[in-house]
């Protein structure tokens, strides 16, 4: 049984995507700002840092994210579909959602077959990361439950005794 998810829950996750994507930005600004200064308004500081623009944005692709995330993971909207579908629906909302803000906000030219090379690198880089996080993380909760279950299955025998 799941327990119920707060407001808070939800703005913790927006927290570990935004502050994920602060990190990843940063990263990116310091090995790559300077040459694609004048090119994409992600680095319009260079290695400088990050606009305080383009971190609200970001801070809103984020909330997108778990938003979508909520609708894929919990039954209230799609019922009675598997895990995989359920993925492949908040991947493919995701990327929607990103390309909407990379068009809007001109992150970096549409046109450009490098940058979109790198914008899916990343993005297929995170995806994994996160998807092997939530695994592992899975597989922890269940070794802990089925430790539990046998305890509790032990504690049972001996009061037979």
């Amino acid at each position: 049984m799941e327990e119920r998810k707060t407001i808070i829950d939800y703005m913790e996750q927006v927290m570990k995507i935004f502050g994920f994507s602060v990190v990843m930005l940063n990263v990116f600004c310091i090995l790559f700002g300077e040459d694609s200064k004048g090119f994409s308004t992600i680095f319009a500081l260079g290695k400088e840092g990050i606009q305080v623009s383009t971190m609200l944005q970001f801070l809103s692709v984020a909330v997108w994210i778990v938003l979508i995330r909520f609708l894929f993971f919990t039954d209230i909207i799609i019922k009675n579909k598997g895990i995989p579908f359920r993925t492949c629906g908040m991947v493919g909302s995701v990327l929607v959602v990103i390309g909407v803000y990379i068009w809007s906000f001109q992150w970096f030219p549409i046109g450009n077959w490098l940058c979109w090379t790198m914008f899916f690198l990343s993005f297929g880089i995170s995806f994994a990361v996160s998807l092997a996080v939530t695994l592992l993380k899975g597989r922890m909760e269940n070794k802990r439950m089925e430790e539990a279950l046998e305890r509790l299955k032990n504690q049972v025998e001996q009061e037979r005794i």
